[in-house]
């Protein structure tokens, strides 16, 4: 499983430590990691179309400026993606979605799915909850959520 999935997955439990968990929930808490995992993902596109802006090559630098691009409500009102649907709903307005985080959330998709194939279970956030029950509190990952 990869470590940013599952650091993703931990930081999706720890918003959700004070909600008890049920079936309703589970699927906000999987959209909930999936959206961690897909910013995570984005952040390192977005660093990568920034650099690429100052290429010395012409095509290179428009291709940058497309994946910068924000997407408008339209945009993704009238996407076929339903991730990026998703992805908007627990954003809720509050941060920028560009045309990169189509391939992150495609990327975070692709990740999740390899791991629900690999633990057998459908939903990420049982996953992440087992494999942090197994870990029994014998790994300290304080230093992830200490703002510092």
């Amino acid at each position: 499983m990869s470590p940013l999935l599952l650091v993703s997955g931990i930081e999706g439990l720890y918003s959700f430590k004070n909600v008890p968990l049920n079936t309703i929930n589970y699927s906000f808490l999987d959209n909930l990691i999936l959206t961690i995992f897909a910013l995570r993902i984005g952040d390192s596109f977005h660093t990568m179309a920034e650099k690429n802006l100052a290429s010395t090559d012409n095509e290179v630098r428009k291709a940058a400026a497309v994946e910068l691009k924000e997407l408008s409500k339209d945009d993704i009102n009238h996407s076929s993606n339903i991730y990026l649907q998703s992805f908007a709903g627990v954003l809720n307005g509050k941060g920028s979605i560009r045309k990169y985080h189509e391939k992150a959330l495609e990327v975070a998709a692709l990740e999740v799915r390899k791991a629900q194939e690999q633990f057998s279970i459908n939903s990420i956030g049982s996953i992440v909850l087992a494999i942090c029950e197994d870990m029994k509190g014998s790994v300290d990952l304080s230093f992830l959520f200490n703002k510092d």
